[in-house]
């Protein structure tokens, strides 16, 4: 059983690194358009800062280096995060904000954690040469020179000394509704092929339509799904809600996935559910959505969710043939 646990998931994170290729492709051809500044309207105030601020605070960090290294033109000036314009906003970008990239080991989990510089990304991306490539030191090597041993300590005992904002307060655990990754595989269960789900099974062959699967064969839906304060087999609901309507769940077929742990060497978590197809219906599209609890929220985090543009919602749906 453990075998074939192993080989569904090998299978799944081939998966989702071709699903990924896509969209990296998709968006190289789009690489010539600027994107909005998501920054751009707000209003981080006026709060001065002491030119004689503490080099290891918050106000310190940002006038030292924040704003003469990193908060330049095509680096981190509004365009993306974090955002170093200003003290708030660098606060605001930094403390508690969950990572997007993360390096192979998804060694973390938020750019800065409060006391603890060793966990927090921001560290790591000043400190290390090769975080997920080669010479992607922080600020970069090859446009610049890394920062000296100074700031590098400077920032690392604003951390050890709990990352305070610019009036001195320490942030408090953020607690996140859980994360549903926007990939997924259907797996069969028997030879585990997985390109049910690939591009070239998609109805007109658009990526992002519904993908189509054989009548009456078992199939296993596997999700990820992650959160910042309670482990993988303590989240609640881990249900698979199928409609024919992308809006509406109300009257769904609800299935309930199980936790699977996959030891090492190909040691992951998922939620995965084995259907047999001759018991959904056919000749229709059916939309999913996946339902989970971490226990300390009222609502359940789910996804897609109905704010999303249709693209998302065909891409989470199937065909049965």
């Amino acid at each position: 059983m453990k075998k074939r646990i192993s080989k569904n998931i090998f299978l799944l994170l081939a998966l989702l690194a071709v699903v990924v290729l896509i969209q990296q492709s998709c968006r190289k051809k789009e690489a010539d358009v600027l994107p909005a500044n998501p920054f751009a309207n707000i209003d981080y105030g006026t709060l001065p800062v002491d030119s004689t601020a503490d080099p290891n605070s918050l106000a310190g960090i940002h006038k030292n280096i924040f704003q003469t290294r990193c908060a330049i033109p095509g680096c981190h000036d509004g365009n993306f995060e974090p955002d170093f314009r200003t003290p708030q906003s660098a606060y605001a970008t930094l403390v508690y904000h969950p990572i997007i990239k993360n390096n192979e080991a998804e060694t973390f989990s938020y750019r800065v954690v409060p006391y603890q510089p060793l966990k927090s990304v921001l560290y790591e991306r000043i400190t290390n040469c090769c975080f997920v490539n080669q010479d992607d030191r922080m600020p970069q090597d090859n446009i610049g020179v890394p920062l000296s041993d100074a700031d590098i300590l400077s920032i690392k005992t604003w951390i050890e000394n709990g990352a305070k904002d610019i009036s001195g307060n320490v942030a408090e655990y953020p607690n996140l509704p859980p994360n549903i990754s926007p990939y997924y595989a259907v797996v069969d269960a028997a030879t585990y092929q997985t390109n049910y789900a690939s591009e070239d099974n998609r109805l007109d062959s658009v990526f992002y339509n519904p993908f189509e699967l054989p009548d009456s064969t078992n199939v296993v839906f596997a999700f990820i799904v992650k959160d910042d304060s309670t482990a993988y087999p303590q989240l609640q609901v881990n249900q698979l809600k199928l409609s024919f309507d992308p809006d509406d769940f109300s009257n769904a077929i609800t299935l309930t996935a199980q936790y699977i742990h996959v030891p090492p060497p190909d040691e992951t978590d998922f939620f995965g559910i084995t259907v047999n197809t001759a018991t959904l219906p056919h000749g229709q599209v059916v939309y999913m959505r996946y339902f989970v609890n971490d226990g300390d929220h009222p609502d359940n985090t789910q996804f897609p969710t109905d704010n999303l543009p249709d693209a998302y919602k065909t891409y989470w749906a199937f065909y049965i043939q």
